[in-house]
């Protein structure tokens, strides 16, 4: 994958998540300073050109790198949910030079329904937006675990 040669180090922002389900991928953009994370649409797996629509939105937002979220079993062991994460991600990195980073994405989805229905949201509004709200979440996480990404934008 094109993570390899590059170290997180070295990513800047911004960044742009991926929350990969067996029908639908959650995308999440971070600011350029990493201050804040927002879902901003859903692709549909079954869409065989979805891999060039992440790449339409990687150029359009000026994205720097892509976090792939792993949904990890809660004693931190891959299944196969990750399995195929892994595939889509190897799939998209034959499309793109950008480097690809995974993130654990345990509970994120739970986060994510809890700030939906924090929002106000009924049940069917917050299924539409459920997706990429994960993927902001772990992109959340992803950042604040790497504060090299905010520390160089304010040093």
């Amino acid at each position: 994958m094109n993570n390899k040669s590059c170290s997180i180090s070295e990513v800047s922002l911004p960044l742009l998540a991926l929350d990969i389900g067996g029908k639908r991928i959650g995308v999440a953009v971070s600011d350029r300073l990493g201050f804040s994370c927002r879902g901003i649409t859903c692709l549909f797996r079954n869409d065989q050109g979805w891999p060039r629509q992440v790449n339409k939105l990687v150029a359009e937002y000026g994205i720097k790198a892509l976090v792939v979220g792993l949904p990890k079993n809660m004693d931190g062991t891959e299944g196969s949910q990750a399995e195929d994460c892994r595939k889509a991600a190897a799939q998209l990195s034959k499309t793109t030079d950008l480097p690809i980073f995974f993130q654990d994405e345990r509970l994120s989805t739970w986060t994510a329904k809890e700030r939906l229905f924090a929002q106000g949201l009924n049940e069917k509004k917050m299924r539409a937006k459920l997706d990429q709200t994960a993927a902001a979440v772990f992109l959340e996480d992803f950042i604040a675990a790497n504060k090299s990404l905010t520390e160089k934008k304010h040093a």
